[in-house]
């Protein structure tokens, strides 16, 4: 699979300049246009698997990799710099112009454009393996989902597109977030049925997705509709798959979730010609250029992922505060790790707070004490359910930290953010503040966009 991504690795670059800047010369620097006719790409099997590679290879970017674990956790009440000078995210003072923002929201849509592009392609082919039609197909509706999910929970009514006609897309108009989210969960029920069920079909390599990968989402998506019972159902799926997944115990910087194709890996980023991660050699540091906001005070004593998942650094102040470093692999070959974009332990979490809501106390007890327990702390004893909800709540935050916004989406999703924002120090907070600016350059392009409350 690796070596079918790099070969074809211009397969993906050519869809990605069609679709997005329409510019002749570029194309003509690489390859000219009548040797990669759609017809030609989508005429075998080699080809077509290729453009499926390249919408994974489009996520090996700033985006996934950065913004998504430091945009959002400064946005949040999580991650603060080390130099402890604010900045437009820390204060919540975002800019219709900010180019990180920016960045995000088209490399979102990159995805989608690409995964619309290789479902139109695949669907139309009469030359493909029929078996591995419906694969492909089901692993681009997954990454459209997916990116679905971070743009409607980033900036809520946002356009759907689904398809390739720029004539219609350049100037679609904002979607409902339930039309968003209804489109989300199609697509994942349709991934669920043609994705397999284990990675032999990918060599092994946790880097494409399964059906387990579509359950785990759908299971994220539904306990944010408040749907706890198909939360708590899909969550049960991906646990119960003992096969493929179980949940690591005994943390070390060689047995860890973000170590490559583990078991407690759900998806992986797929790096290609290299063995490091971009957060542990250059975002999440020993040297520490974030740091844990309340990293001091956030875990008991004895949690193995303090001990494991963090270090410490000197900051501006002379103070010494808890940094992030769930990822160590700098630049070395030993331990191989990925970006980890879904793993076990949040579906346990998922379901404990599912449990609770449907007065499950004893199983959202059982299903908490999995993570305590991996992390070398006792059982929970509570029984009350605010009680419980509060103590998943910190348990989510201290399990899932610095990972893909998690904390940002928990603020909003429990409807805390007002409060926890509104008092957290240095923070100038709007309600408003809640959803990202549309980006500038994405409403100059379609003047149909109109822009979210609270920015001119």
């Amino acid at each position: 699979m690796k070596n079918n991504s790099i070969k074809y690795t211009y397969i993906f670059s050519f869809f990605l300049l069609i679709g997005l800047t329409g510019c002749d010369d570029m194309l003509e620097a690489e390859l000219p246009i009548n040797e990669l006719s759609s017809e030609v790409v989508y005429a075998s099997d080699p080809t077509a698997e290729a453009t499926i590679n390249g919408i994974y290879q489009s996520m090996v970017t700033n985006t996934y990799y950065n913004s998504l674990h430091t945009i959002l956790g400064q946005t949040a009440d999580e991650l603060i710099l080390k130099t402890l000078l604010s900045n437009v995210y820390t204060t919540n003072e975002m800019i219709e112009t900010d180019n990180s923002a920016g960045a995000m929201w088209t490399d979102f849509y990159k995805t989608i454009y690409n995964a619309n592009n290789s479902i139109k392609g695949i669907s139309e082919s009469k030359t493909l393996t029929p078996a591995k039609t419906k694969l492909w197909i089901a692993e681009a509706k997954f990454l459209r989902a997916y990116s679905y999910f971070y743009l409607t929970n980033l900036w809520g009514d946002v356009p759907l597109i689904l398809t390739t006609n720029i004539d219609e897309t350049s100037i679609a108009p904002r979607n409902t977030q339930t039309e968003i989210y209804n489109q989300i969960i199609l697509d994942l029920k349709d991934a669920e049925t043609d994705l397999p069920i284990d990675y032999l079909g990918y060599s092994s390599l946790r880097v494409r997705a399964t059906k387990a990968a579509a359950q785990a989402l759908l299971s994220r998506v539904y306990l944010y509709l408040g749907n706890w019972t198909e939360a708590s159902n899909y969550a049960t799926l991906v646990i119960n798959d003992t096969s493929n997944y179980k949940i690591i115990t005994g943390l070390t910087s060689t047995n860890n979730p973000f170590i490559a194709d583990n078991k407690e890996a759900i998806l992986q980023i797929p790096y290609f010609n290299v063995t490091y991660t971009y957060e542990g050699g250059a975002l999440f540091t020993s040297a520490g250029t974030y740091m844990l906001r309340n990293g001091n005070t956030l875990f008991e004593t004895g949690d193995a992922r303090k001990t494991n998942w963090t270090g410490t650094t000197v900051a501006a102040d002379g103070q010494t505060y808890t940094i992030p470093r769930k990822y160590k692999n700098a630049y070395t070959t030993t331990p191989v790790e990925r970006s980890t974009i879904l793993r076990l332990g949040e579906l346990y979490l998922i379901r404990a707070e599912a449990r609770v809501k449907l007065n499950n106390i004893t199983g959202a007890q059982e299903d908490i004490n999995v993570i305590r327990n991996r992390a070398l702390l006792g059982n929970t004893t509570l029984t009350d359910s605010d009680q419980l909800l509060a103590l998943i709540a910190l348990e989510r935050q201290r399990e899932l930290f610095a990972e893909n916004g998690h904390r940002w989406f928990d603020l909003k999703r429990t409807g805390k953010i007002d409060e926890v924002l509104g008092t957290t120090s240095g923070k100038i907070w709007a309600s408003t503040d809640s959803l990202f600016p549309i980006p500038e350059t994405a409403r100059r392009s379609n003047p149909f966009l109109g822009q979210n409350l609270g920015y001119n």
